[in-house]
C-alpha cells in the first residue's frame, strides 16, 4: 500500500496513529548520517582541488610575470650597452629579423609577446592611413545620369516571389523565364516527361527553381531558388522563397535582400481564403500570405505586384467579380501594414497556362485570353514587373556586403554575397567582420545577367536594349555595386574564418560598421499572439542570412496602433502593438541603425515557430 493518504480523507486520531507513522519504515538513522557524512567528505575534496588548481594558476602567472620582467630588464641591459657602440645599437633594436641570439625566444604558453601588441597597433595605424575608395568618375558619372537613351548602367533588382503554399509560385517562376527565352522549350518537354512519370505533369514549369530532388519528390519549395531574368528595363535576381510555414526562416533570408516583390495568390475557391485566413487561435496562425505581406514589409519591400493567379481554375472561369474581391481584400490589407497603392499593381494571370503573362507569348488557352480582354485592360505580368520603381542605392555609401556562400579553393577563397551599399572591385583590401580579419580582393563578378550582353540562360536574340547597354557594362568589369549579387575570390585569409552572415567592409576605421552585442529597437507586434512578451522573454533573432538567440532585457514603451498614447515602461505586450525595447544578442554582431544601412538595421523575431514581431534599430548600445 502506498505511504501517502489523502489528508482530506483523514480523521483527527489519524494524524496521531503510531501505527501508521512508522519511523523504520520512512529511514534508517545510521544509513542517513552516513550519508550525510559522505556528502560532506565529497565537497570537502572538491573544495581542496579546486583550491589547489587556484594555486597552481597563480603560481604559473607570478612565473610569468617573472619572466617578462627579467627579459625587459635583459632587453633594456643590451640597449643601454650598445649605445656607445655606434652600429651595434641599430642591430639590437631590430630583433624581429632574426638578430642571432637576441631573439627573446617562444614565450611560454599563456604568455603574450608585446611585440604583437605593437603589431595590432601598426595594422591600425595602416588601417587608418588608408586611403577611402572612390568610384571612378565615368561610372560615377553613368550611375548619376537622368538619361533615358539606353546609354546609362541597366537597373539591377533583387525581386522575392512570396505567397502561400501551394499557390503556384514557382510554376509561375518558371513560365515567367519561358517567356522571357531564359529556358528552352527543350529542356521543359524533358522537365514534363520526367514530372509525368512520377505522377507530377503539372509540376514541369516549376522544376526550373525546383532543383532539388526533394523538392520535386514533394512537390513543395524548401530553399530559396534563384535565377537571373532580363527584362525590357532591368535586370532581375528573382528568389523563389517558400511558401510553407515550417519554411520561414528560409523565406526571411530571400526577402531580407529583396528590393520588390511578387505576390501570388491563388484564385480558386478555399485556396486564397486559407492562405489569407486570421488564424483563430494559438493552435492556428493563420495563412503564409498575410504573415509574408507582414514580414515583407518589415524586411524593406516597399513595391509589389499582386499576381492573381489561377483564375482559370475558379468557378467560373476568368470571372471579374472573383478577381475584385480578392483585389479589394488583399489591397486592404497592404495598406494597413503601410504599402502605398501607387506602388501596387494587381494581375490576374494563369502560371500553368501562360494567360496574361507577355503578349509576345505563343497563344496556348485562346479561349481563356479572349474571356480575360473581354474585362481585363491592365498590363501584362511582364508589363507590370517593368513598371517598378529603381531602388535608390548607396553607391556612395561605405561598402558592406554580406556573405552568403563560402568555398575554398587552392590558397583563395570564393565567396558569395549581395553588396547592399557601397561597392568593391578587384585590388581592394577589405576586412571581414565580426572575425575582424583582413583580405585582398582577388576577382569580382557580378551577377550574370547583368555581366554578360544577354541572359546565359538565354534562347533567343538579344532584347534592342541590350547593344546599346552593352559598352557601359563593359565598364563595371572587375566591379561590384550596391545591389548586385556578387561572387568573390579573397586572398590572404583563412576559409575556417569566414561563414554565412560574415559583412566584409573597408579596413579604414571610419568606414567600418559596429560589432555590438546590444541595441534599441522599434517592433511591431503581430496581430496574433499566443504568448504575451515580457521583460526577459527569449527569442530568436532572424537577421539578413542569420539567426541568433537574443533576450528582451527591457521593454521601454508600448502603444496600440494608431492609439498615439505611448505607455511607460509596460510590463507586458500584446498582440498589435508597437514598442520600443532593448534587445540583447547572444553573441557580438555586425548591426547598425536601420537609417544607415536597412540589411543591417531590421530584423525579424521569432519564438516557438512562430513569428512575433518585426523590427528596427534605432540605437546600437556598447
Amino acid at each position: 500500500m502506498s505511504r501517502h493518504r489523502n489528508i482530506r480523507n483523514l480523521d483527527e486520531d489519524d494524524y496521531y496513529d503510531d501505527d501508521y507513522y512508522d519511523d523504520d519504515e520512512y529511514y534508517d538513522e545510521d544509513e542517513y548520517y552516513l550519508e550525510q557524512q559522505r556528502e560532506q567528505e565529497r565537497k570537502k575534496k572538491e573544495e581542496a582541488e579546486r583550491k589547489a588548481k587556484e594555486n597552481k594558476l597563480k603560481q604559473q602567472k607570478l612565473q610569468q610575470q617573472k619572466l617578462k620582467q627579467q627579459q625587459l630588464d635583459d632587453a633594456k641591459k643590451k640597449t643601454t650597452g650598445g649605445k656607445g657602440g655606434g652600429g651595434e645599437s641599430v642591430a639590437l633594436a631590430a630583433p624581429k629579423s632574426g638578430g642571432g641570439g637576441n631573439s627573446l625566444g617562444k614565450p611560454p604558453p599563456g604568455f603574450t609577446v608585446e611585440s604583437k601588441k605593437n603589431d595590432t597597433a601598426t595594422k591600425n595605424n595602416n588601417a587608418q592611413n588608408m586611403p577611402i575608395p572612390q568610384l571612378p568618375p565615368n561610372i560615377l558619372a553613368s550611375l548619376r545620369s537622368n538619361s533615358t537613351t539606353g546609354e546609362v548602367i541597366r537597373s539591377h533588382l533583387s525581386l522575392v516571389i512570396l505567397g502561400h503554399v501551394d499557390a503556384g509560385k514557382s510554376t509561375l517562376t518558371g513560365r515567367l523565364l519561358l517567356s522571357l527565352n531564359h529556358v528552352s522549350q527543350r529542356l521543359l518537354q524533358k522537365y514534363q516527361k520526367a514530372a509525368t512519370s512520377i505522377g507530377k505533369s503539372s509540376f514541369a514549369l516549376a522544376w526550373f527553381t525546383d532543383e532539388d530532388d526533394s523538392e520535386r519528390e514533394r512537390g513543395v519549395t524548401i530553399d530559396i531558388g534563384t535565377k537571373f531574368a532580363k527584362t525590357e528595363k532591368f535586370d532581375f535576381t528573382i528568389l523563389d522563397a517558400p511558401g510553407h510555414k515550417d519554411f520561414i526562416p528560409n523565406m526571411i533570408s530571400g526577402t531580407a535582400s529583396a528590393d520588390c516583390g511578387l505576390l501570388v495568390v491563388a484564385a480558386t475557391t478555399g485556396e486564397f481564403e486559407a492562405g489569407f485566413a486570421r488564424g483563430g487561435d494559438a493552435s492556428y496562425s493563420g495563412g503564409q500570405t498575410r504573415e509574408h505581406i507582414v514580414l515583407s514589409r518589415g524586411l524593406g519591400v516597399t513595391q509589389f505586384v499582386v499576381a492573381v493567379n489561377k483564375l482559370d481554375a475558379a468557378e467560373p472561369a476568368w470571372c471579374q467579380e472573383r478577381f475584385e474581391h480578392i483585389k479589394s481584400m488583399v489591397l486592404d490589407f497592404l495598406k494597413q501594414n503601410g504599402f502605398k497603392e501607387a506602388r501596387i499593381t494587381f494581375c490576374p494571370v494563369s502560371g500553368l497556362t501562360g494567360v496574361n503573362i507577355s503578349n509576345s507569348d505563343k497563344v496556348e488557352d485562346e479561349d481563356g485570353w479572349k474571356a480575360l480582354k473581354k474585362w481585363y485592360k491592365g498590363p501584362t505580368l511582364l508589363e507590370a514587373l517593368d513598371g517598378f520603381s529603381p531602388a535608390k542605392r548607396g553607391y556612395e555609401k561605405p561598402l558592406r556586403a554580406i556573405v552568403t556562400d563560402v568555398s575554398s579553393e587552392g590558397k583563395h577563397v570564393n565567396v558569395r554575397g549581395r553588396v547592399v551599399q557601397g561597392f568593391i572591385q578587384s585590388g581592394d583590401n577589405v576586412v571581414v567582420l565580426p572575425v575582424g580579419d583582413d583580405a585582398n580582393v582577388v576577382r569580382v563578378e557580378r551577377g550574370k545577367a547583368a555581366q554578360e550582353g544577354s541572359s546565359p540562360y538565354s534562347f533567343a536574340s538579344p532584347s534592342p536594349t541590350t547593344s546599346s547597354s552593352t559598352s557601359n557594362e563593359a565598364q563595371l568589369d572587375g566591379i561590384a555595386l550596391a545591389g548586385d549579387t556578387v561572387e568573390l575570390t579573397l586572398a590572404n585569409i583563412d576559409s575556417a574564418r569566414l561563414m554565412t552572415g560574415c559583412v566584409i567592409c573597408h579596413p579604414h576605421p571610419s568606414l567600418r560598421p559596429k560589432v555590438e552585442q546590444r541595441f534599441e529597437a522599434r517592433i511591431s507586434i503581430m496581430e496574433r499572439l499566443a504568448v504575451p512578451i515580457i521583460r526577459g522573454s527569449s527569442v530568436l533573432l532572424h537577421m539578413h542570412s542569420i539567426d541568433v538567440p537574443a533576450v528582451l532585457n527591457k521593454l521601454v514603451s508600448s502603444e496600440k496602433r494608431g492609439d498615439g498614447k505611448p505607455r511607460q515602461n509596460p510590463r507586458v505586450l500584446t498582440g498589435g502593438v508597437t514598442a520600443t525595447v532593448e534587445i540583447t544578442l547572444s553573441e557580438r554582431l555586425v548591426i547598425e541603425e536601420s537609417n544607415e544601412c536597412k540589411a543591417l538595421g531590421r530584423f525579424v523575431l521569432r519564438r516557438g515557430g512562430d513569428t512575433i514581431a518585426v523590427g528596427l534599430i534605432d540605437k546600437v548600445l556598447s
